[in-house]
């Protein structure tokens, strides 16, 4: 065994991302890394929280991986898997469990690659607990709305999800629960091009907020899609979809915006509102809420590129783990190309680390056409299935 690769925890945006991605990395290749200064530019001292130990733990189990540092607020780990992997993953039903609202889609977004790209001969059925619609997280809707259809249009199988229940960071907070179902692929993933963006053919706009605020907020979203249309649609008709939901809590507000364009692309932008919501002031509320993430769409729609902020740091490891050479359009602002996110930027860095890929300004990156057994089939051992942790 070779001796771990050491990335600093500090690097770049030297967050949860890094550590996440990392190590579903180092688990599917059979990389041993180590990792210091964990989440080192967070407040309150950085290290391990309870839904990236989640993570950690169930790749571990699924590579059959030995792990020292491992706990609450650790910040270093070393996390080297075996060639002889478990069956954890690979088919039928995966269960993860939170005792707290930690983000459910950063845990999905730590596994989906390995479990994807594991080998699996049968569908899974994945289920975890834990927040739904976190701050600072992606929501269980737009992932459902944005990152799962852009999936599907670079070559991953569709995966489809159910949310069961929601789980909230705001307006106190509750645990919800939401399953994916996917395939696995059977085949190398082939290198893909989102070069080609189209034009704004429909926006979906999704509100999650207390009942008696239903007409108020789409009132102001009539206002603000007949005042900029054109920075939204251009010359061409609108169409626009509006769907509402009772967040069963005075000070939980939710929105948002997804454009689809005439290629398929999904550009989205949402908040949910973590500023004071006290009685006689959600007037305000609304309107900062709408008028904040239409702003934030517009940006995206005006730059001219296939993705998002947010879904670009997302497909940095379908890019590495493609067969070829991938590209993503980040568009350009005022002729200058649109620069990686920090996000991204680590995302880079952590795939360059790892398995050895490297990405160009424009996006572009050669990927390793990563696949399990290629060359000879690891040996299974029986894995459980279950992942239940607590803080």
């Amino acid at each position: 065994m070779s001796d771990p690769i050491h990335l600093e925890g500090t690097t770049l945006e030297g967050g949860g991302q890094l550590l996440r991605l990392a190590t579903c990395l180092s688990a599917l290749t059979q990389t041993p890394i180590r990792i210091t200064n964990i989440r080192g530019n967070r407040s309150r001292g950085g290290g391990l929280k309870a839904q990236h130990l989640t993570s950690v733990q169930w790749l571990g189990q699924a590579s059959n991986a030995r792990i020292s540092g491992m706990g609450l607020k650790s910040k270093e780990i070393t996390f080297t898997p075996s060639s002889i992997r478990t069956d954890v993953g690979l088919g039928g039903e995966v269960v993860i469990k939170q005792n707290t609202p930690g983000a459910v889609n950063l845990v999905f977004q730590a596994i989906l690659p390995y479990l994807l790209f594991s080998g699996g001969e049968e569908k899974v059925r994945l289920r975890i607990t834990g927040g739904t619609n976190v701050s600072n997280s992606p929501s269980c809707d737009y992932v459902e709305q944005v990152l799962l259809p852009i999936l599907s249009l670079i070559g991953i199988p569709p995966i489809e999800a159910q949310v069961h229940s929601r789980g909230w960071s705001q307006g106190g907070t509750r645990l919800g629960s939401v399953t994916y179902t996917l395939t696995p692929l059977r085949k190398k993933l082939p290198a893909f091009q989102l070069t080609v963006r189209g034009e704004v053919e429909s926006i979906k706009a999704t509100v999650i907020a207390p009942k008696d605020y239903e007409q108020q907020i789409f009132d102001e979203l009539d206002v603000m899609f007949e005042k900029r249309h054109t920075m939204f649609f251009g010359t061409r008709d609108p169409h626009i979809e509006m769907t509402f939901e009772d967040s069963r809590h005075e000070t939980r507000f939710y929105l948002l915006l997804v454009a689809t364009t005439t290629t398929g692309v999904k550009l989205g932008r949402d908040w949910l509102y973590d500023r004071g919501a006290r009685a006689g002031k959600m007037d305000n509320v609304i309107a900062s809420l709408v008028r904040q993430v239409s702003l934030d769409l517009i940006a995206e729609i005006q730059h001219g590129g296939c993705v998002d902020e947010y879904l670009r740091d997302q497909l940095v490891v379908f890019q590495a783990l493609a067969e070829g050479r991938s590209r993503v359009y980040g568009g350009k602002r005022e002729g200058v190309e649109v620069q990686p996110s920090l996000h991204a930027e680590t995302a880079n860095w952590v795939a360059k680390e790892v398995v050895g890929v490297d990405f160009d300004r424009e996006g572009t990156c050669e990927g390793i056409g990563f696949a399990v057994g290629e060359e000879a089939e690891p040996e299974l051992i029986e894995g459980m299935e279950e992942l239940k942790v607590s803080t």
